[in-house]
């Protein structure tokens, strides 16, 4: 498996895009899920850094395996859908800019259940020309499985992929979020899978603690942390997920997903108990 730090496990650290590039090759990671919000800060204040970072990176063996960013598909007018298309467009060029091939967002801003059949339509809508506009670049559209989105479990994921239906539209599967879902995982995954791009990886201590992932505590400094919890510690199976990747994606592209403390030791510690499943000791290509 290929697997990746995010970047935004370190937003509230102080810490340089080189030195997140030396930290993944030093602990045999693949690369670099780059959050948006430090994609633009790079491409603003440090533009020729970012330049010699890409190459460094493509050096040291790495690579950016997704932007992942927000855009507010469901904009209640033409003209806020117009700030939203040029917010697509930016998230285009800094995927171009760091060389990578896809861009990760949200399907809206409202769940599945709460959506009307108009709702539902302006997205579909909406996608298919944002997913367009991506694959003249090559740069593929990845929707998370996410609560609070259109795409919030199995059926309405599939739905989407199913309505915009066009070759460089996919699904980032956090299997977390799947499982929250009700969804049970194996089956999802199976189901899925043929238009899966991506995985999220981050487990919690118990399904009564999933709320310390809602965005308004994930994303506070102050926010709740109790509860998460190591991949192998938590309450959702890893083990078995990747049984199900060594069976059938040997190649499969994942990302551990980290918004506890001390980022840096998490992600090398947890690293290293899934290059232990695999018997393998260094390389970021890791055969479970």
């Amino acid at each position: 498996m290929n697997i990746h730090l995010c970047s935004i496990s370190f937003r509230h650290e102080l810490v340089s895009f080189p030195e997140l590039l030396e930290f993944a090759a030093r602990n045999g990671f693949a690369g670099i899920e780059l959050w948006s919000v430090h994609a633009a800060a790079i491409a603003r204040r440090m533009p020729m850094q970012a330049a010699r970072a890409v190459l460094g990176m493509r050096r040291k063996g790495l690579e950016i395996t997704m932007i992942s960013g927000y855009v507010p598909l469901l904009a209640p007018t033409e003209e806020a859908y117009a700030l939203a298309q040029q917010h697509w467009k930016q998230l285009i060029a800094l995927a171009r800019m760091f060389e990578s091939d896809k861009i990760r967002i949200f399907a809206g801003h409202k769940s599945s259940g709460d959506s009307q059949e108009e709702d539902w339509r302006l997205a579909s809508r909406r996608l298919l020309e944002m997913v367009g506009l991506a694959s003249e670049h090559g740069i593929r559209t990845v929707i998370e499985i996410h609560p609070g989105t259109l795409a919030d479990h199995m059926d309405s994921a599939m739905r989407i992929i199913r309505e915009v239906n066009h070759p460089f539209i996919g699904i980032n599967m956090d299997f977390l979020h799947v499982w929250e879902s009700g969804n049970v995982v194996a089956n999802a995954y199976r189901r899925l899978s043929p238009w899966t791009l991506h995985y999220h990886c981050k487990n919690v201590r118990s399904r009564s603690e999933l709320s310390i992932f809602a965005p308004d505590n994930v994303y506070a400094p102050g926010g709740e942390r109790e509860g998460m919890v190591t991949l192998r510690e938590g309450a959702l199976d890893y083990r078995e997920i990747f049984t199900m990747l060594r069976s059938d994606q040997p190649d499969a592209s994942l990302s551990l997903e980290w918004f506890g403390s001390d980022p840096f030791r998490y992600l090398s510690e947890e690293i290293g108990w899934i290059r232990a499943l695999s018997g393998d000791p260094a390389h970021h290509r890791i055969v479970l």
